[in-house]
C-alpha cells in the first residue's frame, strides 16, 4: 500500500486531462464563433442583394412608367428573403428561402432606408441591414447570453459621366476595321440586351469617347470592352418615340412600299422644299437623283423635304445648306432610301427653330417641336449605308428608329451645332472600314439622357 501511494504513474496523465479542459473550452468557443462568421457572411450576401434590389426599383420608379409598382422597402427585403433573412412573419415573399419557424431563441430583422446622401456625399442611395440575434453557448462564460450578428450594405444609383449622342434602339452598336470615333464630351449606348450588344471586332480603330453603355454585353477587343458599363438595368430612354405615332397619322399603320404617304411626287428634278397649300410645293421628292460636278443649295430659311423612293448623290455633286438656307430636315418616308456611294457632298443642318406649320402637313404639325435641330428624320425600316468617298456632314440629329445605319469606306459624318450635340438614333449602328464619326466641339450635353446604373459603394 505504501508503495502505491509514492508511485507517479499515470500522474502525466492526470496533468494533460487537468491542461485539456480549458483548451477544450478555446477550441469550442472558437467554433462557435466560426458558426457566427458563416451567419454574418449569409447577413452580408443578404444585405448586398437587398441593397442593390432596393436600389434597382428607385432607379425604376424614377424612369416612369416602371413595370414593378411595388416598394423600394418590399423589393430590398423581397431580395433579403431570397437570400433567407427575413423579419418575423415575412416569409411569404416571392422565391423565399426563409424558414417559417426559426430555432429557438433565433429570430431575424431586415431593415431598409432609402438615403440622400452617404459618407456626406449627396445621391440616391439605399441602406440594407441584416441581423439574426440567438443565443450564446459556451461565449456564456464571457458574460453573453445573446449574439447580434449582422452586415450592412449600401447600394447607389448613379449615371454615366457622359449623355449618350449615339444610340442603339434594338439592334447592336458596332465597329469593325478602323474607324475613328472622336467624341469626348458625349457617350455610344446601346438598348439591345444581347451579349453582343456592342462589339468590336478587329483593333485598328481610334476610340475617344465619353461613355460606353448597354442593357446587354459586349464582345470583341478587351482594351474597349473593359471601359463599358454592361447590363445596366433600364434602357436609354428614346426622345422622339413620339415621332413614330404622328408619321403612323400620316402614312397608316401598313403603307404600300415604297409610301408617298397621301403626298405627290414633285414636279421637275430638282429638290422641292415642302410648303403647304399648293400641289407643286405639299408634295415629296420621288427617285431624285442629283447631278454629277452640280451643287444644289436647299431653300432660303427653314425648309422641309420629304424624301420617297430612292434619293441617289452622285460623285462630284453636293446637296447643301448654305445662306440662305439657316436649316433643313429630311423626311424619309416608309420604302424610301439615301444611296451616297457614288460620292459627292451631303451637308445638312438642322433647324434652330421648329418648322413653322406651312413646312409640314396637318399629321406632323403637333411633333414640330421635335423636328428643332433635326436634320434627318429616317422614318423607313430600309437600311441605310453612308458609304464610298462620301462626305457627310450632318449638323443635328439623325433618327431612323427602324433602320440598320452603316458608316462604310470613308464617309465622315460630323454631328453637332447649335442647341447641344446633336444625336445619332438609329435601329442598330454600325461604323466600319475608316468611317469617321466626329462631335468635336459639342457641349457635354444632348437631349438623351444620361445612362443609369445601381453600384454597391458599402
Amino acid at each position: 500500500m505504501r508503495g502505491l501511494l509514492h508511485s507517479r504513474r499515470g500522474s502525466v496523465t492526470f496533468g494533460t486531462i487537468i491542461a485539456l479542459i480549458p483548451l477544450i473550452g478555446v477550441v469550442a468557443l472558437g467554433g462557435e464563433a466560426g458558426s457566427w462568421y458563416v451567419t454574418r457572411q449569409h447577413a452580408q450576401n443578404a444585405a448586398d442583394a437587398a441593397a442593390v434590389s432596393g436600389a434597382m426599383q428607385q432607379l425604376c420608379l424614377s424612369n416612369a412608367p416602371c413595370a414593378v409598382t411595388q416598394t423600394v422597402d418590399y423589393r430590398a427585403k423581397q431580395a433579403a428573403a431570397q437570400n433567407a433573412f427575413c423579419n418575423a412573419g415575412g416569409t411569404s415573399y416571392p422565391g423565399s428561402q426563409c424558414s417559417t419557424s426559426l430555432p429557438a431563441g433565433v429570430s431575424q430583422t431586415v431593415t431598409v432606408a432609402s438615403l440622400a446622401s452617404w459618407n456626406g456625399t449627396p445621391g440616391t442611395y439605399v441602406q440594407a441591414t441584416a441581423i439574426q440575434q440567438q443565443p450564446a453557448y459556451l461565449a456564456q462564460m464571457l458574460g453573453l447570453s445573446t449574439v447580434n450578428i449582422g452586415a450592412t450594405a449600401v447600394a447607389s444609383v448613379k449615371s454615366v459621366t457622359f449623355p449618350p449622342c449615339v444610340l442603339s434602339l434594338i439592334g447592336s452598336l458596332s465597329f469593325q476595321g478602323s474607324p475613328n470615333i472622336n467624341a469626348p464630351n458625349c457617350g455610344m449606348a446601346s438598348n439591345d440586351p444581347a451579349k453582343d450588344a456592342i462589339n468590336f471586332t478587329g483593333g485598328g480603330m481610334t476610340m475617344n469617347l465619353g461613355s460606353l453603355s448597354t442593357v446587354g454585353g459586349c464582345t470583341g477587343t478587351a482594351s474597349f470592352c473593359d471601359t463599358a458599363l454592361k447590363y445596366l438595368p433600364a434602357p436609354t430612354v428614346n426622345p422622339f418615340s413620339a415621332l413614330d405615332g404622328a408619321l403612323t397619322t400620316l402614312c397608316g399603320a401598313n403603307p404600300t412600299l415604297p409610301a408617298k404617304c397621301g403626298l405627290p411626287a414633285c414636279p421637275g428634278s430638282d429638290l422641292v422644299a415642302y410648303v403647304a397649300g399648293s400641289a407643286s410645293t405639299a408634295c415629296t421628292n420621288n427617285n431624285t437623283s442629283t447631278k454629277g460636278n452640280t451643287a444644289f443649295n436647299l431653300a432660303a430659311g427653314v425648309s422641309v423635304y420629304f424624301i420617297s423612293g430612292t434619293l441617289t448623290l452622285k460623285g462630284g455633286s453636293s446637296i447643301t445648306c448654305n445662306s440662305p438656307c439657316t436649316g433643313v430636315t429630311f423626311i424619309l418616308l416608309p420604302g424610301a432610301s439615301i444611296d451616297t456611294k457614288g460620292g459627292g457632298t451631303l451637308t445638312l443642318k438642322g433647324p434652330a427653330t421648329a418648322p413653322s406649320a406651312s413646312s409640314l402637313p396637318a399629321a406632323l404639325q403637333s411633333s414640330a417641336a421635335l423636328f428643332q435641330y433635326m436634320s434627318m428624320y429616317d422614318a423607313s425600316a430600309t437600311a441605310v449605308t453612308f458609304g464610298g468617298n462620301s462626305n457627310i456632314n450632318l449638323t443635328g440629329n439623325i433618327y431612323a428608329p427602324n433602320a440598320a445605319v452603316t458608316f462604310q469606306g470613308d464617309p465622315t459624318i460630323a454631328v453637332g451645332g447649335a442647341g447641344g450635340c446633336g444625336q445619332l438614333i438609329a435601329a442598330s449602328i454600325a461604323f466600319n472600314g475608316n468611317a469617321t464619326f466626329d462631335t468635336t466641339g459639342c457641349p457635354s450635353q444632348t437631349k438623351l439622357p444620361k445612362s443609369q446604373y445601381v453600384q454597391l459603394v458599402q
